[in-house]
Parts: structure tokens; sequence; C-alpha cells
């Protein structure tokens, strides 16, 4: 399979291949996974897992958002300031249940543009759906890496769990 040029066209190529399968009924459950996060332990992915055996639709590893969030306009000044305890940092793998997944990826083709160009991975795409999305705890180890100061991090934590 080859990927798409974006997160959804990959995802949407994804769910074409395992649509075809002839065995695809045995299915139920698909993680979605940014390679960017390439140190998330097993145990974020097994919660994941576990939330969809336990019929959860849509679930997301998150973790407590620590430092304090401003909201800004296009200028640079401060509008508001969420409270922290409704805040989550989210991470991968998200889980759907299949069908939930392919249902949603079809229907935003409807999405207005503007909607549709604020989308910014798949449980948020169940979420403007209309979709349930539930959380698991994610792990301070699912990284994302994007930027050098992340490969020191991810060197860090290969460093402890070789020891």
């Amino acid at each position: 399979m080859t990927g798409g040029g974006t997160r959804a066209a990959s995802v949407a190529a994804g769910l074409e291949l395992v649509e075809s399968l002839p065995d695809r009924s045995r299915l139920h459950g698909i993680l979605v996974h940014d390679a960017a996060r390439c140190l998330a332990p097993a145990t974020v992915f097994d919660a994941v897992a576990a939330a969809l055996d336990a019929g959860e639709r849509a679930v997301i590893p998150v973790l407590p958002v620590t430092d304090t969030i401003k909201a800004v306009d296009a200028a640079g000044y401060v509008v508001s300031t969420p409270q922290r305890a409704g805040l989550r940092i989210v991470q991968t793998p998200q889980g759907f249940d299949l069908d939930t997944l392919a249902t949603a990826h079809r229907e935003a083709a409807a999405l207005p543009a503007e909607v549709a160009a604020g989308v910014t991975d798949d449980a948020m795409l169940a979420e403007t759906l209309g979709i349930p999305v539930a959380t698991v705890p994610g792990s301070a180890e699912s990284l994302k890496i994007t930027v050098p100061l992340d490969l020191l991090l991810a060197d860090a934590v290969l460093a402890e769990r070789a020891r």
C-alpha cells in the first residue's frame, strides 16, 4: 500500500485496502498511528484496543496538559485562557471501530472546505461528525518527534529502556 500526500489520504488508502480484504468481517477495529510517535509503548496500543473491545467506537490516548494555554488572536494578543483541567494532549494510536472510521471518512467528503481544512486527525473528524470519542491514558514516552530537541528526548527514552 502506498500512503497519500496527507494524513487523511493515507488513512483513506489504508481503509480501501482493509475494505478489500476477503476476511474483513473478522476485523472490528483499526488503529491509526503516527510514525512520528515511534516510541509509543505497547501499553498505549493495548489500552486503545481494550477500549474498542469494550464497545467504544472511537478512542484516543491522552495526557493532562501541564502548561498554561493561551488562545491568541491574529495579531498575537491573548483573548482567553482555557482551564487546564478540561484540556488533554492527544496522542496516537487512535482507535476506531472499522465501520465508524469508514463512515467518518466517507462523510468527510461532504464537509464544507473550511471545516475540512481544520480537521487535524481522525478523532477530530469523528468528533466533527458527532461520534463520541473516548479517552484512555497516554504515555509521556509517546513523544512526537518533529524538531531536533525531540531526538535528544528520544535518545534519553531509548537509553532508559536499554537499562
